[in-house]
Parts: structure tokens; sequence; C-alpha cells
């Protein structure tokens, strides 16, 4: 019978990533003033579960809950620099490694980038990163992730990555005046293994759904 090995510990891992261009790391308190630039636009909120942050505040306890979750084992939140400053985030959110008697391994991948920094293919990037860490440091057995309908840009990272496409769940969140869908997606670590050309900026190409 196979064992599977304890969980890991986060504070044991090795939690900086470096990219081609980007450097992911740990949240950090220092981080609000960058960060807060960018949470506080409305265009890069619209596609989010969360609202434009009204003041620093707001970001300031936005990063209080990453650190906590991140004690806690349940979540790890990086900042995403690029040329030394922090323009967006990236995260393992509900790690859950046992439910009841079932051993599940698994985790929510999430993302947001400032947008002066949309379109150059920098979010493919930082969210290859985070799956090859997930899968390969972490040691997760599946990653899920989600995107709203309509959310081209997203829907073209997680498809770019390889994820495989669950379904579309219709009316499945009230944003805005109207019910809308949700795109639901999910990758095992071996589809990643299976998976060739791996690197952090490409990966190979499936069917698109409609």
């Amino acid at each position: 019978m196979l064992q599977l090995p304890p969980p890991p510990n986060l504070a044991e891992l090795p939690l900086v990533i470096d990219t081609a261009r980007l450097r992911l790391r740990p949240i950090a308190k220092t981080d609000v003033d960058d960060l807060w630039v960018h949470a506080s636009n409305a265009d890069v909120a619209r596609q989010m579960s969360w609202e434009a942050h009204r003041d620093a505040g707001v970001t300031s306890a936005f990063i209080d809950r990453c650190l906590e979750a991140h004690a806690k084992g349940t979540s790890i939140t990086w900042v995403i620099e690029h040329e030394g400053r922090a323009s967006g985030c990236i995260s393992l959110d509900r790690i859950t490694w046992e439910f009841q008697a079932w051993r599940v391994d698994r985790a929510e991948l999430g993302y947001w980038l400032g947008q002066p920094l949309w379109g150059q293919g920098l979010m493919t990037e930082a969210a290859g990163a985070a799956t090859r860490w997930g899968f390969e440091t972490l040691g997760l057995h599946k990653i899920t992730i989600g995107c709203v309908e309509g959310n081209r840009a997203s829907q073209r990272i997680i498809e770019k990555l390889g994820f495989r496409f669950l379904a579309l769940l219709p009316e499945d969140f009230y944003r805005d005046g109207r019910w809308q869908a949700h795109r639901r997606y999910e990758l095992t670590v071996t589809e990643w293994t299976n998976l060739s050309d791996i690197s952090t900026t490409t990966r190979v190409s499936r069917p698109r759904p409609t």
C-alpha cells in the first residue's frame, strides 16, 4: 500500500521564488503602500471576489489575514515583485491535507496584478511558478482555480498552464447588480508531470472549452 508522507510545515520550506522577470516572496506588513496603489483600482478589483480597497487600512487588514493564514499553514500569499516593487499578489489558499478519513492534499490558486503590468505575460509567469512550487515543493496532489465568466485574460492564463476545465457554474455569485457565472478548473500532480515542456512561462495547449 502506498504510504503518503506527512503534511509539510510551511515554515520549513523555501518560500522565495525567482523567475525570469519576477520575484515571488511572502507578503509582509511593509508591502501596504505598494499594494494599496493597485488594490484601490476598481478595474483590478472588478473580476475579484473583493471590492477595491477604499484606503490603506483595508490593505493592511488584508495583509494581516494573509499572515495569520500563513501562520496556521492554511495559505501562502506571495507578493509579485517586478523591478523591485510589489505589484500584485498570488496565493495558494485553503491548503488542505486531510478531510476526516481522506487525504486530499490540495489548494486553490488565486492571483491579481496591478493594471500597469497587464498584457506582458507576467501573470502567466507568476502562476506557472506558483503552480510548480505547489506540486514540487509543497507536495500538493491537486490545485484548483476559478475565474469569472467573461474574464478572458485570466481564462487564457489558466488554460495555457494546462488546467483542466471542470464546469461553468451559472449564476454562482451576485455582484454589480446581477448574478454571474464562474468557470472552474483543476490540475493534478499526475497531469502536471505528464505535461510536456514544463516551464514557468509556457505550458502545453489543451483544447479550449467554449
